[in-house]
């Protein structure tokens, strides 16, 4: 991927027999089509993807019992809630370059239906329950093909969803957002409420007033999203916590390692328990900014989507319950071999070992995914233009530049482009 030989990366992928990792399959599978330009196939991975997706809701019961006495990486994988929610992404921007915009439309919208289910029924609680950027990129198909409420709608709805950004992941709601509010709020009629967005977006008259100009906005992809490995840690089992009831002794051990330094010598410590939990790791991007040029204008981009915080926050919101199922696994495992032993020692050690040899965290995750997105919006004359994209690093120096030939640009009609780096 890092070298653009898609082709190349498409070969690396083996699909599963099973349903175990298959979703992760189409997920890899279908980004990298959408990178290679293949926009029709793309979508239809990614249908098959949310098709499979669907079928997990329904829950193998084998499985689920079968990841209580091995590992969690057993079962399905069924997505997490902003990879599910990314398909929709790539599906809009599949259709915009095939021609189609309503059909971008109906994935945007199926986007933000997914993520309310989600959150409905989820066994956790999601920080990540509203993508503001996916509501922002709505706001703008319906705005380019002349559904002026619709756009509205999706426009607030982001900079709802951007206020959430802000507190949970640092994302703050981007400026270009609110110039976006105000000239919709005037020309529908809502005076006050644009006077109340350009106050609250510190606007002035010319940063949202309508232009004669045409527009390109750039979606600009760049590195690789945080990954998850393994890490083992070590948690006291004492003598005070229940025998006989695994998950009453699982939730004590999770709470002392979650809540207090536990002070061990102030109990006696039975045993000492390992336990294998997934953990993500950035993989920093060398990007700061990027730089849109053509036509003797520039337009510096802005970030709407960190994935990275995003795919960290969602995890330690789901942390808790991953450390309590595993502790509980860990700690039946331990009964079962102390049973065993009772029995007979051979027997007692080949449970141990079979425990042991079976207990890992489950680390999968949809690996080819930008830890970050930004914006650019350009503001050009109608006609053909060369466009070069700059990549600049904190101290502003140029690390990559691409460069698009032979733009249209056309007054009314903005011309969406995406872009992705892996810097």
């Amino acid at each position: 991927m890092a070298r653009g030989d898609y082709a190349g990366a498409l070969a690396k992928l083996e699909k599963p027999e099973g349903k175990t990792n298959r979703l992760l399959y189409y997920f890899e599978k279908g980004l990298l089509l959408h990178y290679q330009g293949e926009y029709e196939t793309s979508n239809q991975v990614f249908a098959q993807a949310e098709r499979l997706i669907d079928q997990l809701y329904t829950k193998s019961v084998s499985r689920e019992i079968a990841s209580l006495l091995t590992n969690d990486a057993i079962r399905a994988y069924s997505g997490e809630e902003f990879e599910r929610a990314l398909i929709h992404y790539y599906r809009a921007l599949n259709y915009q370059y095939l021609g189609q915009p309503q059909e971008a439309l109906v994935e945007c919208r199926k986007a933000n239906l997914r993520l309310e289910d989600f959150a409905a029924k989820a066994e956790y609680k999601l920080t990540y329950k509203n993508d503001a950027f996916i509501q922002y990129m709505t706001g703008l198909f319906f705005e380019a093909e002349g559904e002026l409420n619709d756009a509205y709608i999706s426009y607030k709805d982001a900079d709802k969803g951007y206020r959430a950004y802000a507190e949970a992941f640092g994302i703050q709601p981007p400026k270009m957002l609110g110039s976006d509010l105000a000239r919709l709020s005037f020309k529908l009629g809502y005076r006050a409420e644009g006077i109340a967005y350009s106050e609250r977006y510190g606007l002035k008259l010319g940063d949202w007033a309508s232009s004669q100009d045409g527009e390109v906005i750039f979606f600009v992809e760049h590195g690789f999203i945080a990954r998850k490995y393994q890490q083992e840690i070590n948690l006291p089992i004492l003598e005070s916590d229940p025998n006989g009831n695994v998950w009453v002794a699982s939730e004590r051990a999770v709470y002392r390692y979650r809540h207090q330094p536990y002070a061990h010598h102030r109990a006696k410590v039975k045993y000492w328990l390992r336990v294998a939990l997934p953990e993500y790791r950035e993989q920093p991007s060398k990007v700061r900014q990027v730089r849109l040029r053509g036509g003797g204008r520039h337009a510096d981009g802005a970030l709407v989507e960190n994935l990275d915080a995003i795919a960290q926050k969602n995890f330690r919101d789901k942390e808790g319950t991953i450390l309590l199922r595993t502790v509980a696994r860990s700690l039946a495992k331990y009964v079962a071999t102390q049973k065993a032993e009772d029995e007979s020692e051979l027997l007692g050690f080949l449970v141990n070992l079979f425990g042991a040899a079976t207990e890992a965290a489950d680390t999968r995750s949809w690996l080819a995914l930008p830890s970050q997105i930004r914006m650019v919006r350009f503001s050009l004359p109608p006609g053909t233009v060369d466009l070069e994209l700059e990549f600049l690093n904190e101290r502003g120096a140029i690390l990559e530049v691409k460069e698009f030939p032979g733009v249209e640009v056309q007054v009314g009609k903005p011309v969406f482009l995406s872009y992705r780096s892996y810097l």
